[in-house]
């Protein structure tokens, strides 16, 4: 029998694994603060908005799955974020551009990394059914996870090796669905949400440097 509808059920729906309105309520604040970041015109502004919803979405998580490696988790973080850190705030400005190729195509190998990693232990994620077989649906998605996660990659080394950094927004969205993608395959909220608004984010970017670009070519030039 399906529960009734109220925050318990929201929180379950938005996790699938502690039907928690503190959880649910987490989601939505994590949305709340993306959102706002998002759409904000000053750029430092939003992006300390948008981090501060990942991570209320990210603890959220945490809180709400049986997390067994939390002391490597918390490790990998504070080691990969003090090295980014260290580079962005010692680079040159005209390197962070070449930072954000890099980093987009980390994220590229990270979503492969974790696809195959769901694949290969589908059991621990709820992924299989009552046949033992991978249901459809999760598997669609660890398909289509690493399948962006891989043009993802692709595209950092084409723009590092093409130099050609005007398509850096769709490199942005590509590693947002990826992780979308995965976040819909394990149950996750907060990897669907924060995937979600990057896809979305990278799009219209994109279209929008599209539109000033045809703008600034002679008439009826066009773009290829």
């Amino acid at each position: 029998m399906m529960p009734p509808v109220g925050p318990a059920w929201l929180g379950a729906q938005l996790d699938g694994i502690d039907p928690s309105p503190v959880v649910a309520g987490a989601y939505l604040l994590s949305v709340a603060l993306m959102f706002v970041g998002l759409w904000m015109r000053d750029g430092g502004h939003g992006n300390r908005w948008a981090m501060a919803g990942i991570a209320t979405g990210a603890a959220a998580a945490v809180y709400s799955h049986d997390v067994v490696n939390l002391p490597e988790m918390v490790s990998a973080v504070v080691i990969g974020g003090s090295i980014a850190l260290l580079l962005a705030r010692r680079s040159a400005v005209a390197a962070l551009l070449w930072l954000a190729v890099a980093g987009h195509g980390l994220l590229g190998v990270a979503a492969m990394a974790m696809a195959a990693t769901l694949w290969r232990n589908p059991g621990a994620f709820g992924l299989l059914g009552d046949d033992g077989a991978v249901l459809p649906f999760g598997g669609g998605m660890l398909v289509a996870g690493f399948g962006l996660g891989v043009a993802t990659l692709a595209g950092a080394l084409v723009l590092a090796f093409g130099r050609r950094l005007g398509e850096l927004a769709l490199l942005t969205s590509g590693a947002g669905w990826a992780a979308a993608a995965l976040g819909f395959a394990i149950g996750n909220g907060a990897m669907v949400v924060a995937g979600g608004m990057a896809g979305v984010a990278g799009l219209r970017l994109a279209w929008r440097a599209r539109r000033i670009a045809s703008r600034a070519l002679p008439s009826g030039a066009g773009l290829p």
